[in-house]
């Protein structure tokens, strides 16, 4: 079907949802291509998430005198007649605005924001944290929509009988609410509210001319309701067609007609217990580490072929391999005392299942409950190891940085040794890893010593009125890559900015990947107190080149060090060096707009990190990830294509692993690898962009051609504007 040319949406705020319910077939007669309920509780969910709060500018107009936001009804008009909708919504106005207060989203952006608190909202809805959990056992009884409002109204009265609420939203236009009572059921009396709750409401749909599944089919969770909605003969008749087709019963067995009453079989119940060890993160978020694995509610959005979630899933179709799966198996695991035999055939299915997870973190980002299957990986595997020999080659991807620090004054030595095809064959035997790979050469030089106005570690000074910056350097971009960090470095000194290069280098991020928490929070640790020593007032930005590395500080060491307060400031000025760069100057504009550069006019192909696609907007309301990427480039004059490509298959020591090679290549072959050649084939002289080490990596090995870190595009430019450093910085009173 053609998208409709022009869309408009009409924003009406009502002091309750059945109100709203009762605007709906009036709205109807003008012809609405769709109605949404968007309840204020979702608002103000989302309005509680600094990362989400900056998306409801629009809706805000409509908050009431005491903060709340009301209950909305979001009226959208498409089609390719923009008269005919201007006509229906100024018929709207007209009739409606006095009674209510009404916005209107003309604008993309103002559509998108109210399109983002619904999707925003409704994963926070599922991921509340405790045991009383918003419940999807009457999730679609629909009624028809002139008699939506009653029966909401029906519906409140029978929850708080039983002293519970429900969280409403959806489709207004169809009768078909959403609908999801708070129960807690790892409680005798949450199942018994449940199985009384879906009894009276689903006589309530019947009563109201209604259906017990609007939307997403009976199947095995509503069968035993058949009979009563369509009476003894046609199940009787139904049943004799399912015989006469199926005699042996082999096509879904167990279902509609044989299906089992809807509380039993529950994933939880009052029998339900959890075992879980002593976490090395902190869990309180979701209340406990159970809760974390909990947090999935078995909806399988993550059973999808596209998008960042989840590439093990897209490249394998398993479901242990999908989020969901892996969240069941943790679930089931823990479930069963950690000492009895059938949890450690369980924990080695665990770890079957997360030793394929590539930790992209899409799923934090995409899931509606918020899954962070990163974080437990990260997590069971230091559990798991306790008990288990770690393989030798964990140790070398773990400890990298170290090691190649020790190496880097013999690198020539080295990387002749690794040239060596017998010795590096042997290497790679002992270790597992695949031939198809080839080590990182290390650098003669490295990167923060190669300019001579950088690389200081001493203190800021107190009086300092300057401009100053500590950097995060990581063992990649100091001492293998070390183009990206040059560039850092060459264009916040064109800025006039002093660099601090903190002498603690990366965040640890390969330590977190192989599981090894402990040394990670002792290295997050000497870290912390490194930015403390060099920045004791706390003031200075903080900026990263490798994506894995400075995201850390605004994800696990929130994790890692929660009884450390200073590190939420930390992880507040933490930043990409391209989220930096586009972010405002004290003269109101846009860093990079004040580079001294000839804009160039070359095309520019980016595919963005996994852990770049998964940032929400900072809490100021200023792009970051891709989008700050994307802008950097576009305001040097590139012509930036973002390749919508998922994840690259690399994920750090992911792809080097023998067992692992041919899956990692497979998620690259899903949409990365044949992006970039039919973008190369049609376009020879497009330069490919991106950011991770990694990335970088897999695209030279998948595509045969070389891609760089955005910041060397914006540093190339410089080189031709022939500016002297010093009296750049002393034009801008710089330090």
């Amino acid at each position: 079907m053609p998208l409709p040319r022009y869309k408009r949406l009409a924003v009406l705020a009502f002091p309750d949802i059945a109100t709203a319910c009762d605007a709906a077939p009036e709205l109807l007669r003008l012809k609405p291509s769709a109605i949404e309920l968007i309840s204020g509780l979702m608002v103000d969910l989302a309005g509680s998430v600094p990362a989400f709060a900056s998306q409801l500018s629009f809706l805000n107009q409509l908050r009431q005198p005491d903060g709340s936001a009301p209950d909305l009804l979001v009226v959208e008009f498409s089609g390719d007649d923009q008269s005919a909708i201007t006509k229906n919504i100024n018929i709207l106005q007209q009739t409606i605005s006095h009674t209510i207060p009404i916005l209107i989203a003309e604008s993309a952006e103002s559509q998108k924001q109210v399109w983002a608190v619904r999707k925003v909202g409704l994963g926070l809805l599922s991921s509340r944290p405790g045991d009383l959990k918003s419940t999807a056992f009457i999730e679609d009884l629909s009624v028809p929509v002139e008699r939506l409002g009653g029966f909401v109204r029906d519906l409140q009265n029978l929850f708080s009988s039983y002293g519970t609420t429900a969280d409403f939203y959806a489709h207004a236009s169809a009768g078909c609410l959403h609908i999801r009572p708070m129960v807690n059921l790892k409680s005798l009396q949450g199942v018994t509210i449940l199985r009384e709750i879906a009894q009276e409401a689903v006589m309530l749909t019947i009563k109201n001319g209604g259906a017990i599944s609007g939307e997403h089919g009976v199947g095995l969770a509503r069968g035993e309701w058949l009979e009563k909605i369509y009476g003894e003969g046609v199940v009787a008749a139904c049943k004799d067609l399912k015989r006469a087709a199926d005699p042996t019963g082999l096509l879904n067995p167990d279902k509609f007609f044989a299906a089992p009453k809807m509380n039993e079989n529950l994933r939880y119940g009052a029998a339900y217990q959890s075992h879980t060890w002593k976490p090395a993160f902190d869990f309180n978020e979701a209340g406990d580490l159970a809760g974390a694995i909990e947090m999935c509610n078995g909806a399988g959005v993550c059973r999808k072929t596209d998008g960042v979630m989840c590439p093990s899933f897209q490249a394998t179709q398993e479901e242990m391999h999908s989020t969901r799966g892996r969240a069941n198996l943790l679930r089931a695991m823990i479930s069963r005392p950690m000492a009895e035999p059938p949890n450690q055939i369980l924990s080695k299915a665990v770890y079957d299942a997360l030793d394929l997870c590539l930790a992209c973190k899409g799923c934090k980002a995409e899931c509606p409950s918020s899954v962070d299957m990163a974080k437990l990986k990260y997590e069971f595997l230091n559990h798991y190891h306790e008990s288990h020999r770690r393989k030798l080659r964990d140790y070398l991807f773990a400890y990298i940085g170290p090691l190649a620090k020790i190496g880097h004054p013999f690198a020539p030595l080295i990387n002749q040794f690794l040239r060596n095809q017998s010795i590096k064959d042997t290497f790679y035997r002992w270790l597992s890893l695949t031939p198809h790979r080839s080590f990182p050469t290390l650098s003669t030089h490295s990167a923060t010593k190669s300019i001579p106005h950088s690389g200081s570690h001493s203190q800021v000074s107190q009086g300092s009125t300057g401009r100053e910056c500590l950097l995060l350097t990581d063992s990649f971009t100091e001492y293998f890559h070390i183009e990206a960090g040059l560039s850092t470095m060459k264009v916040l000194n064109v800025l006039g900015y002093r660099v601090h290069v903190l002498p603690v280098q990366g965040a640890g991020r390969t330590l977190l990947s192989k599981g090894f928490l402990s040394a990670a929070r002792r290295h997050a640790s000497r870290l912390v107190q490194a930015i403390d020593r060099l920045d004791p007032r706390g003031k200075l930005p903080i900026i990263g080149i490798e994506p894995s590395e400075i995201y850390a500080l605004r994800d696990e060491y929130l994790d890692l060090l929660p009884e450390a307060q200073r590190v939420q400031k930390i992880a507040d000025r933490a930043w990409m060096i391209d989220e930096f760069l586009v972010h405002p100057a004290e003269d109101g504009r846009l860093r990079v707009q004040t580079l001294p550069i000839q804009p160039s006019l070359e095309r520019v192909v980016l595919h963005g990190h996994c852990f770049q696609k998964a940032q929400p907007l900072r809490s100021d309301g200023s792009p970051s990830g891709t989008a700050a990427t994307v802008k950097m480039l576009a305001a040097c004059g590139y012509d930036v294509i973002q390749l919508d490509t998922g994840c690259c298959g690399m994920a750090g020591a992911f792809g080097y692993e023998s067992e692992h090679y041919e899956l990692s290549m497979k998620v690259g072959e899903l949409a990365l690898f044949p992006a970039i050649r039919t973008e190369t084939e049609r376009h020879p002289d497009t330069i490919l962009a991106a950011a991770g080490v990694s990335c970088q990596a897999q695209i030279k090995d998948g595509t045969g051609h070389d891609a760089v870190h955005p910041i060397s595009l914006v540093s190339r430019l410089l080189d031709d504007t022939g500016y002297d450093r010093q009296e750049y910085a002393a034009r801008h009173d710089t330090t």
